[in-house]
């Protein structure tokens, strides 16, 4: 099937982003996750379920639980979240070769879809989340937006917009 991001994969990119954005040494809860990204809890759950089990994060149940990231996944790239909830990204139903497509070895078009995806993916596979949540928090403090609303990875509450030392 070609590449289009779902509901769950950007949902999958907030929550990274935003824990990347966060003290490794504090539990976030799955409440104030869902509030400040706007994701809903049934999507989360599953997320993070799938991520904890993948040694993405740490997760933690009870009273005074909550989620973190793993030792290391601060520097997860954008691809890697992504396909960890989508899948391998082909741009074009050609690109998962003679299987899905007759022509995909002789084929000019193939040659752009393949050069398109190619490109893709290194750039994906170039952004790292601790770096994308150091721009939100450049942006945030640049006055960027007009602060009514929360952005990807950036807490609602103005006390926790600085980018914690030792991610």
């Amino acid at each position: 099937m070609p590449f289009r991001l779902t509901n769950e994969g950007e949902y999958a990119v907030r929550l990274m982003v935003y824990l990347a954005g966060r003290d490794r040494g504090q539990l976030v809860s799955a409440r104030e996750i869902a509030e400040n990204q706007n994701i809903p809890q049934r999507f989360l759950r599953t997320i993070v379920s799938q991520f904890a089990k993948k040694g993405f994060i740490n997760s933690f149940q009870g009273n005074g639980g909550g989620v973190r990231l793993a030792e290391g996944a601060e520097n997860k790239t954008l691809l890697e979240i992504i396909e960890a909830v989508e899948g391998p990204i082909y741009l074009n139903v050609c690109m998962q070769g003679e299987v899905a497509c007759q022509f995909s070895n002789h084929c000019a078009v193939h040659l752009v879809w393949h050069e398109a995806q190619e490109a893709i993916q290194n750039i994906l596979g170039g952004k790292k989340i601790k770096e994308l949540a150091q721009v939100n928090f450049d942006l945030a403090g640049s006055g960027f937006g007009d602060g009514s609303d929360a952005m990807c990875g950036i807490p609602l509450k103005p006390e926790d917009t600085e980018v914690p030392s030792g991610n």
